[in-house]
């Protein structure tokens, strides 16, 4: 999807479908034009031109982020299971700045320049804004086209290809945890206060995690993060989108402990009908379930997180004369049981409360995405 420009007096989009680099010792600029209708604009590049890597070998994506979106917001992006360097994410405005702090780091500047030319080519076919087409100038901005917002993500296709079937949903999850969004150039982001605390990237690296093996073909998952989570504000309906990851999960653990006494069953000589059907309805149960879901996990719970959602389960539990829980798993199903149930009931004065639930909670799930083992009650 080529960038286009709009001449407002004809009413026309003029595609710019022709991209060319002009590079000298005196100035970089990028000449772009529609050549069937005689079209053509020009786009300063200001950093130093590096020219080594071929745009065709890199993927390009786009986010934003209403915290880590200054210039000097520049961080590798390094892949956790292999712990390699597999790319570069910046905000749109270290592109067009050389006021931070990579401005002189060739490794940078050599992503950086092939994101330029990527962005300017946009095959990626991003929705980008139609500036006017000016009669005083032919000089334009990157930022007419994509905004002055976007958080840009390049990889290296050749690092990627290490590992099986990659695609970057399955890595929204773990982008999602620094507060990068996936979003469209165009998207208006809402600045959604959702969680207690993002995870923050060191001084050069953003360590970047795959979702658990398990959860990579869930296209739920996938959703989650892409559209439902950064437009939704209703705290009941947020807490039912991430509840519905306990749900899937939990799925789970009963088809895996369901298909297990099955085969013990059959390998067994002898066979106990009535042990067979009392082990099927103890897995049955959504407590149970749940209760091994978050034993088994919550090694990688920040402690902090799970003592105050804890608390403040118990605090809505409380304000419905429901009894308080002493375990994490038991009060979570406790309130998505009062939700559930109590939906009509639940005044407004009490959706504070669900609010500082789910800025934990979300925590919590982020963690499972990304942590979860295939286990069995």
């Amino acid at each position: 999807m080529p960038l286009k420009i709009n001449d407002e007096i004809s009413k026309i989009d003029y595609s710019l479908t022709e991209v060319v680099p002009n590079i000298n010792n005196d100035q970089t600029y990028f000449e772009l034009s529609d050549a069937q209708n005689n079209i053509k604009i020009f786009i300063d590049y200001v950093l130093t031109p590096y020219t080594d890597y071929k745009p065709e070998n890199y993927s390009l994506f786009i986010f934003k982020s209403w915290i880590l979106n200054s210039e000097n917001n520049i961080f590798q992006a390094y892949e956790k299971d292999i712990n390699e360097r597999i790319g570069w994410i910046f905000p749109i405005q270290s592109l067009v700045s050389t006021d931070h702090k990579y401005v002189g780091n060739p490794h940078f500047l050599k992503y950086a320049y092939v994101a330029f030319l990527k962005l300017l080519i946009n095959r990626e076919q991003y929705e980008t804004f139609t500036p006017p087409l000016q009669t005083t100038t032919d000089s334009y901005r990157l930022t007419e086209f994509y905004g002055d917002d976007i958080i840009i993500l390049v990889l290296s296709n050749t690092q990627t290809q290490k590992f099986d079937n990659f695609h970057i949903d399955n890595y929204l999850t773990s982008l999602y945890s620094y507060s990068y969004y996936h979003c469209q150039p165009i998207d208006n982001l809402k600045k959604i206060n959702s969680r207690a605390n993002f995870q923050s990237p060191g001084d050069t690296r953003l360590i970047i995690q795959r979702n658990s093996s398990y959860l990579q073909e869930e296209v739920y998952v996938h959703r989650l993060f892409k559209s439902l989570l950064k437009t939704e504000e209703h705290p009941l309906v947020r807490f039912y989108l991430l509840y519905q990851v306990i749900e899937l999960i939990i799925e789970k653990i009963f088809e895996k402990s369901f298909s297990d006494m099955i085969d013990n069953f059959q390998k067994n000589t002898d066979k106990n009908i009535y042990e067979l059907k009392e082990s099927i309805a103890s897995i049955s149960s959504e407590k149970e379930r749940i209760s091994t879901l978050i034993s088994r996990l919550e090694k990688y719970f920040d402690g902090n997180t799970k003592t105050n959602l804890l608390l403040y389960c118990n605090d809505l539990l409380t304000a419905f004369n429901s009894e308080k829980k002493d375990n994490l798993a038991l009060a979570l199903y406790a309130v998505r049981s009062l939700i559930v149930h109590k939906f009509r009931k639940l005044p407004e004065t009490d959706l504070p409360k669900i609010e500082e639930i789910n800025k934990e909670f979300e925590n919590i799930v982020i963690k499972i995405i990304l942590n979860y083992e295939e286990i069995s009650i």
